[in-house]
């Protein structure tokens, strides 16, 4: 970093403020007459930027959390709220050293800030797996206790410092929430960019977190003329719960026989109950079917049909708002969504099941839980939920456990595989938050778990149990259970010409944009063709050759192309994959279909087989998807959408959802469930909605362009992550 960086970075941050002061003194944003930290020790320290002149200092706490202070994340008065930061925040794990690239960088997915304490945990973007966190402390800071704390910021001599610096600090007092702190070692201060620094204890080697740095007088730190010493820092021993709430990723909402709410909040790579709390308020009317939207909106029916919102408006305690939003769903006794808008129920005189779709996160009537669809009849289930994009689970009164892909109405709307034949008839309630998690309440308030290895290949030979270790053995005694959906997103992956790729991803309900990233490496080749197989693998042509990019990581991108192509003759102009094992290429005018054996091709010859010509002439399509399994989606030129249907055997069929307006098309892509994208020649990506993709029909095809999803900069070649591509790492709380 040159001189001159170091002048205007570190003059940006003289006016950055922290929350907190000490004894209203000035604020603390480094240890300043401090000693560098070794190479590789203490690599749970982070460094935060915020925006592009704020910079803090955190700790990472496992591998998707990070604590720090509040005032990293604002620069002024407003406070901090939950969900994304106000401006593009990122993190920098695991690097002491930073001129050097060891280490991870994520960027900031969400906040979760402390209600009473100058303190917040930052969710990453991805987790960290290869940087060990820091461990919380189980016992109080005493008075006259030595501490050591870590930091990025300023020191006495260096306006940025290049790497970690620490410093030993006494504890000159211990108040409920906060520790005061001095120096113990020469000279030790904390400068700006020191906060949210971690304060830890050592024991044989082992660092526990105490608190987090708030502020200080900065007496000692470069430019500084403040005489008066000493630090405040924001305990952190005594929030175990709080934290281990906070960081939990499965949330579950009930309503008792009282009519009042409920909230339990689960580890599920343990199944360690976090939180269960019940509101003192009950529900207003009569609850008969419930589903959850989002962390903080259910959606829950009365026995007279009429639909209700219900706002969680806190969580300890429980509280809540409800709001009529529609009518006319009496007969219906199952609701479960999916997440990517698609919220099912069952009319329970009928056994029939309708999808409706979502169209805002907190649908305010009817008009926003639109194209309803009838999917067919003989849904008898006791009771079902959804574990991902366009998959519903039940169970019957015979013990079996059945999972359903629903495409839409008409001809082959559904398909159903059978998890287990029998065993499935005690549980009165199934809940799936996705990610083949599965919880069963049975009738005596007990809750088993379970985890699925491959939720999305229609077998239960992978499903593992718990029965010794169940979440609780009692009292879930509530009358109607709902999992909150781990929602996922749009995962789209771009080549540029000069072979950069890029990654966006964003949410198919409101377009919100999640992460839109750029790698700096390139393939080392301009390429022709992509198509996405899961949520770390890619294949790619150049000039005949075939290669597998392996992604490593998607905030910031990075990837790693097998060096030797893996197989030749690939000249296809474009390739598209529809998650079920089928590989579709166009190579002028003709249509090829190829079989993927493995999620990771290591040669084309072995591992992508059966090349079939499907169509072999007339096929010079301009743009190409797969919206599903042997399902393609092509513009012509003549302005044409034409929707292909490729059985495994048999005659391939066409029909044409739209006679006109899609000319200009430069390229189509779809992850399924009838979402629709299409880029134009400037650049431009637009959404479209086919509410029943599978009906051979257009009527109910409508341009549906959330904000956000509408932009301009995509890339001329654009893939989409099928949602029914397994493993899928992008599906996260």
């Amino acid at each position: 970093m040159s001189a001159h960086r170091r002048r205007r970075w570190g003059a940006a941050l003289l006016g950055a403020t922290v929350l907190a002061s000490l004894l209203g003194g000035g604020s603390a944003h480094a240890v300043a007459g401090a000693q560098p930290v070794p190479d590789g020790t203490y690599r749970f320290n982070v460094k935060i930027s915020f925006g592009a002149e704020l910079a803090c200092s955190g700790a990472l706490i496992n591998e998707n959390w990070v604590v720090t202070a509040k005032s990293c994340f604002t620069t002024g008065s407003t406070a901090v709220g939950s969900g994304p930061p106000s401006q593009p925040s990122t993190v920098l794990v695991g690097r002491t050293d930073l001129t050097g690239t060891t280490g991870q960088q994520r960027g900031v997915a969400s906040l979760t800030p402390h209600p009473d304490r100058d303190l917040v945990l930052a969710r990453l973007s991805t987790p960290v797996t290869d940087v060990g966190p820091v461990t919380l402390a189980g016992t109080a800071p005493a008075a006259a206790e030595t501490l050591t704390a870590t930091g990025y910021g300023r020191t006495s001599t260096e306006w940025v410092p290049d790497r970690l610096h620490q410093g030993s600090f006494t504890v000159d007092n211990v108040a409920a929430t906060t520790v005061g702190l001095s120096g113990a070692s020469s000279g030790a201060t904390l400068c700006r960019g020191d906060a949210g620094a971690p304060v830890f204890r050592e024991n044989a080697g082992v660092a526990t977190l105490v608190a987090v740095v708030a502020s200080s007088w900065q007496k000692g730190c470069l430019g500084e003329v403040e005489t008066r010493d000493g630090a405040t820092a924001t305990r952190v021993d005594d929030l175990a719960a709080w934290i281990g709430e906070a960081t939990a990723d499965v949330q579950i909402f009930g309503v008792q026989a009282d009519r009042r709410l409920t909230y339990s909040v689960i580890d599920s790579a343990t199944g360690d109950l976090r939180a269960n709390r019940t509101s003192a308020a009950a529900l207003g009317f009569a609850p008969k079917a419930m589903a959850t939207l989002n962390e903080n909106t259910i959606l829950i029916t009365d026995t007279g049909g009429t639909m209700y919102r219900v706002d969680v408006t806190g969580f300890d305690p429980l509280t809540f708002t409800a709001t009529n939003i529609a009518t006319g769903f009496s007969p219906y006794d199952r609701l479960t969504y999916d997440g990517y808008g698609s919220l099912y129920y069952i009319n329970g005189n009928t056994n029939e099941l309708y999808r409706r779709t979502v169209t805002k996160a907190r649908p305010t009537s009817g008009a926003d839980l639109n194209w309803t669809t009838l999917v067919s009849s003989g849904f008898a289930q006791k009771t079902i939920t959804s574990p991902g994009a366009g998959r519903i689970m039940g169970t019957l009164a015979d013990g079996r456990l059945l999972s359903y892909r629903i495409y839409g109405n008409g001809a082959n709307a559904w398909t159903v595989g059978e998890l287990a034949k029998t065993g499935w008839a005690a549980p009165t309630h199934l809940l799936s938050p996705g990610g083949g998690v599965y919880y069963a309440r049975t009738s005596a308030g007990r809750l088993d778990r379970y985890r699925d290895a491959n939720p999305f290949n229609g077998s239960g030979s992978d499903i593992a149990a718990f029965p010794n270790d169940p979440v609780s053995t009692s009292g879930w005694d509530q009358v109607l259970l709902s999992a909150r959906p781990w929602t996922g997103l749009v995962s789209v992956f771009g080549a540029k010409p000069d072979g950069r790729l890029s990654y966006t991803a964003f949410d198919p309900v409101t377009g919100e944009k999640r992460v839109t990233t750029v790698s700096a490496q390139t393939l080392g080749f301009a390429p022709k063709a992509m198509a996405t197989l899961n949520s770390d693998t890619l294949l790619v042509t150049n000039n005949g050759n075939l290669y597998r990019v392996d992604i490593t990581g998607t905030d910031p991108l990075t990837f790693t192309r097998t060096a030797e192509r893996i197989g030749g003759g690939w000249t296809h102009d474009r390739l598209v994959y529809d998650g079920f094992g089928s590989l579709f290429g166009q190579a002028g005018g003709v249509l090829h279909r190829y079989t993927v054996t493995k999620a990771k091709p290591a040669s084309a010859s072995a591992d992508i087989t059966g090349n079939t010509i499907v169509i072999d002439s007339g096929f010079g399509v301009p743009s190409l998807a797969a919206t599903g399994q042997g399902r393609l989606l092509a513009t012509t030129s003549g302005g044409i959408l034409a929707a292909y249907t490729i059985p495994a055997t048999g005659p391939w069929s066409r029909v044409d959802p739209a006679s006109s307006g899609w000319g200009g098309v430069t390229s189509l892509f779809s992850p399924g469930g009838g979402h629709y994208y299409r880029r134009d020649a400037n650049g431009v990506v637009t959404g479209w909605l086919d509410a029943s993709p599978y009906n051979g029909s257009g009527t109910d095809l409508t341009a549906y362009v959330p904000a956000g999803s509408a932009s301009t900069g995509w890339d001329p070649l654009l893939s989409a992550l099928p949602y029914d591509s397994w493993p899928d790492s992008t599906r996260r709380w």
